[in-house]
């Protein structure tokens, strides 16, 4: 088997394939992205506490609870009813002898006419020690809130699930317990996931020259970006029909949103990997992350000054306004046909 350079080597050395055809233009449908609240998702990222780490001290600890018990209001709120999803281990005395478990919280619109066809879109509410976390991850999750917001009374074809994940920055703990748990149904048929996405680190842009770094350098046909202003998105080739269903969604939601893709590799650099989708990826999940490149990009990653001053909120509020769009118009609103979606020559017909 070629390990992940000669891999590499290989993919980059050779012309980079070109994305699936576009599909024949049809008439835009209005979505939900019109009602993202630019001053909502502020005010929801705004409220999260600043210290939510599981291996910090006593005041961390408190504060991911806290932000536990926040998130799970607000979803009640809403009208969902909110599965905590236990976690029991994370090694490193993360978990204290008497102590709850830690949870991740799901919750999900079941689908009208498709419901074993499930869409995920996920982000972790946990931050580092000391690191107020403002964009790694409170931007992912203010936009995933909005989401359960405006999807919850609109009914599609597809069920979509919305994660949030705990403990991501204790190794993926919360989500590769939930793919554990998860697989046995998976592998059964009983549903099937059509696609995972991360949304890690959001909301920061910057059109400085030479602010944007690539985890691989430029080589044969592959010219990375060098300016961050852009949303990126980390795949694979052999999930690439997913990351090309996803961008254009998003293009068609909000298209003032510059995105990149780094998707034709075999297999991911272990730089995008590094985020809730990588357990699913593993278990043969359709996966991508999409980023703001964490620190290829952001001088403030993992650092006490990660605060929300730097959140852009015109070109988050983009990011958003795409990413609930894209929801909803690959689920399928439920008052038009449902169209396709799956791998080449596997696309679920309506009614499978």
């Amino acid at each position: 088997m070629l390990n992940f350079f000669a891999a590499a080597i290989i993919a980059l050395q050779s012309p980079v394939p070109p994305a699936p055809p576009a599909a024949p233009p049809a008439a835009p449908l209005a979505g939900p992205e019109a009602e993202v609240s630019r001053e909502r998702v502020m005010a929801d990222l705004a409220e999260l506490p600043t210290k939510r780490a599981a291996w910090g001290d006593q005041a961390h600890r408190a504060g991911l609870r806290d932000t536990e018990k926040q998130l799970a209001e607000k979803l009640l709120a809403l009208g969902y009813e909110v599965a905590l999803d236990p976690i029991d281990f994370i090694g490193g005395g993360g978990r204290r002898e008497g102590e709850d478990p830690w949870n991740n919280l799901v919750v999900e619109i079941k689908g009208r006419t498709l419901p074993s066809e499930v869409l995920i879109f996920a982000a972790h509410f946990d931050a580092m020690p000391n690191c107020p976390g403002a964009e790694d991850n409170g931007s992912g999750v203010a936009a995933l809130l909005e989401m359960a917001r405006l999807l919850k009374d609109r009914p599609m074809h597809r069920t979509v699930r919305l994660i949030f994940f705990n403990l991501e920055e204790n190794g993926l703990v919360g989500s590769r317990a939930y793919v554990e748990r998860m697989l046995e149904k998976w592998n059964s048929g009983d549903e099937r996931v059509l696609g995972m996405v991360s949304f890690d680190m959001i909301g920061y842009y910057t059109d400085e020259p030479d602010s944007q770094k690539s985890p691989i350098p430029p080589r044969g046909n592959f010219k990375p970006p060098t300016v961050g202003n852009f949303l990126g998105l980390g795949g694979i080739l052999q999930h690439r029909w997913w990351s090309t269903a996803l961008l254009r969604a998003m293009h068609e939601a909000e298209p003032k949103l510059p995105t990149y893709a780094l998707d034709f590799l075999p297999i991911a650099p272990p730089d995008l990997l590094r985020s809730d989708h990588a357990p699913f990826l593993a278990a043969g999940q359709p996966a991508v992350i999409l980023s703001t490149t964490a620190e290829m990009r952001y001088a403030h990653y993992h650092r006490p000054t990660d605060t929300i001053d730097k959140i852009e909120p015109e070109r988050y509020t983009l990011a958003v306004r795409a990413l609930v769009g894209a929801a909803w118009r690959l689920a399928g609103p439920a008052d038009k046909p449902v169209l396709p979606l799956g791998p080449p020559g596997m696309e679920q017909e309506p009614g499978k």
